[in-house]
């Protein structure tokens, strides 16, 4: 398939610089089914932009689809900003959805609406509608959204480099950094405690817990934490909570990828890893570093056995005296 010379090539390794690549008569094509997500942005010549394409879990790269035939595509009017995968899964949203709407700083003034393509043979519009339209519209200036859930053809594309990602993209491009950082300091005022224990002990599948989870709470709350369960709060509420912390400690997961667009410079973080994907936790560190200048500790509690799981996705067995001593020792408890 023909790739466009010169244009962005992406790779799992490290973020590109920002640009913005500006397409007359733009193709979008939808997801594909299949583990290689196949969606992305053709040139009207029939070339590939390469620049379109997401970086999924696990360094993949999703990969270029079969352009469709002519006849099936329709034709949205005016000038629209390409800003990649939309997915039901909070932490996926995160770190998929927004890297490339740092571009609105530049050209939001003079794009008609935002492109989203939904993942294959998923109804996002609900999703998106009850959980993540007052965040978007607080990125995004209110801009119309457009699901491509069938071939579109744009009479203008505005394709930003991605600012953000997965992995080795968690540390964000400097635009986007500032991007995030200011629509949200601008726009959301702190409301919350200024001890705040995140909590995973609500989620109903085992696996996104933390072992021995409910007894470190207890610790937590006695101590003078507020437990907080940030799935039963809008995005905006929970950009208010961690935006009031002097103090927060949690468990690896898709919070701790937003908080760091919302904590404030000082405050004191103690993350736990739960899981035995040291990439994945690394990745977190990095974000947190990147985002903001935070007085960040990271605990590792896992059990020796932990390292022979074969689900690395699942929450490992912890040495729970061994993190509340920890904890205790820098003065988290």
């Amino acid at each position: 398939m023909p790739t466009e010379p010169g244009s962005l090539i992406l790779t799992p390794e490290a973020l590109p610089p920002a640009q913005i690549d500006r397409i007359k008569d733009a193709r979008i094509v939808p997801m594909e089914g299949g583990r290689g997500m196949a969606h992305g942005v053709f040139r009207p010549d029939g070339s590939f932009c390469p620049g379109s394409a997401t970086l999924l879990s696990r360094s993949r790269l999703s990969i270029a689809p079969s352009p469709p035939d002519e006849s099936q595509f329709k034709h949205l009017q005016g000038r629209h900003l390409y800003a990649g995968v939309g997915r039901h899964h909070f932490g996926h949203f995160l770190v998929e959805g927004l890297g490339r709407l740092w571009a609105l700083d530049r050209h939001a003034d003079e794009i008609d609406g935002i492109l989203i393509v939904p993942k294959h043979n998923k109804d996002i519009e609900a999703v998106i509608h009850r959980r993540f339209l007052p965040f978007y519209s607080l990125l995004c200036e209110e801009k119309p959204l457009w699901l491509i859930d069938s071939p579109a053809r744009v009479d203008e594309l505005l394709l930003p480099s991605p600012g953000f990602g997965h992995g080795n993209w968690t540390i964000g491009t400097p635009e986007f950094r500032a991007f995030i950082r200011r629509r949200i300091a601008e726009r959301i005022t702190p409301d919350g405690p200024e001890r705040v224990y995140v909590s995973r002990t609500r989620f109903k599948t085992p696996a996104h817990r933390m072992d021995q989870e409910e007894a470190l709470e207890r610790k937590m709350i006695k101590a003078g934490y507020v437990s907080f369960h940030p799935e039963h709060y809008t995005l905006e509420e929970q950009c208010q909570v961690y935006m009031s912390a002097r103090e927060i400690v949690g468990a690896d997961g898709s919070a701790f990828h937003l908080a760091p667009f919302a904590l404030q410079p000082g405050t004191r973080v103690g993350l736990i890893q739960r899981r035995a994907r040291q990439p994945a936790f690394d990745a977190l560190v990095a974000q947190i570093r990147a985002f903001v200048d935070v007085e960040l500790h990271t605990f590792h509690p896992l059990c020796a056995e932990a390292e022979a799981a074969t689900d690395r996705d699942a929450a490992a067995p912890i040495d729970l005296a061994a993190l509340l001593a920890a904890l205790k020792s820098r003065n988290f408890l």
